[in-house]
């Protein structure tokens, strides 16, 4: 028999092939569960942060169970959802991507360039030792879709902090929303005044009211400009604008659980 047949090594490639699928799909399957583990151990790390909560990497879990609570909120409304109320949504269930799907709002305006559609439920994650406010916040920048937290400081006005957790935006350009001192810049910004929106994420050097105006990121405009939009979206009538609105939010997650 001839080895070096062109039948021969065509067998032998497609042997080879579907052994080397059914190995890639079998890892694929089995790092799946800790790949999404990561992702919520990373998004923990996150809130932590933008809380300003120390933390090693061991005690990330239990940090974040002691001092974060989190709730369904229905952004139509802004009031809290009793979960039994809602089906099978509840905060352990939750999913952006089929929230969209089945229970999501078709945007006129779509500023922060979400596709058209805003879900009509969302997590918020409540740090009651210092009365904080941490609401989920996402939009397009020049690359990618950003996600991303803002802290509000009891007054619901103020800003704490802010970060993001996933972006596909150009390292050292748009990738600095990543960089601490460029977020460190955002911590005691007022952000809503009189019930309207007053922050704003200016170009580069074209700050003319540090009080609630954040320096944009150098040679990154188009990213810049994707942040102002997304963060006054969320913050906005839109977004969390009714939620925010509330008063004791902190008072009234408690007393419901």
């Amino acid at each position: 028999m001839n080895r070096e047949s062109i039948k021969n090594t065509l067998v032998v490639s497609g042997l080879l092939c579907i052994i080397c699928s059914v190995l890639v799909s079998a890892a694929a399957v089995s790092l799946k569960q800790k790949q999404i583990l990561n992702k919520e151990l990373d998004q923990k790390k996150k809130i932590l942060q933008v809380c300003q909560i120390a933390f090693t990497p061991d005690s990330i879990d239990a940090l974040f169970s002691d001092n974060i609570q989190r709730r369904l909120v229905d952004l139509r409304t802004g009031e809290y959802v009793a979960e039994t109320e809602n089906g099978n949504l509840t905060v352990d269930t939750y999913s952006l991507k089929k929230v969209l799907q089945t229970d999501a709002t078709d945007l006129e305006i779509d500023p922060a360039g979400l596709g058209g559609k805003r879900e009509n439920h969302a997590v918020v994650f409540l740090y009651a030792k210092e009365n904080q406010v941490i609401i989920p916040i996402r939009g397009r920048g020049l690359w990618s879709t950003l996600f991303g937290y803002v802290a509000l400081a009891e007054d619901a006005s103020t800003v704490s902090g802010i970060t993001f957790f996933e972006h596909g935006e150009t390292p050292g350009l748009g990738g600095e929303v990543d960089n601490p001192d460029w977020k460190a810049q955002w911590p005691g910004k007022a952000a809503i005044e009189d019930g309207q929106v007053v922050i704003e994420v200016k170009k580069q050097g074209q700050v003319t009211d540090s009080r609630h105006q954040v320096d944009g990121m150098a040679g990154a405009t188009i990213t810049t400009q994707g942040v102002h939009r997304l963060v006054r979206f969320w913050l906005g009538e839109q977004g969390f604008g009714k939620y925010l609105a509330r008063p004791n939010k902190i008072q009234s997650s408690t007393q419901k659980q």
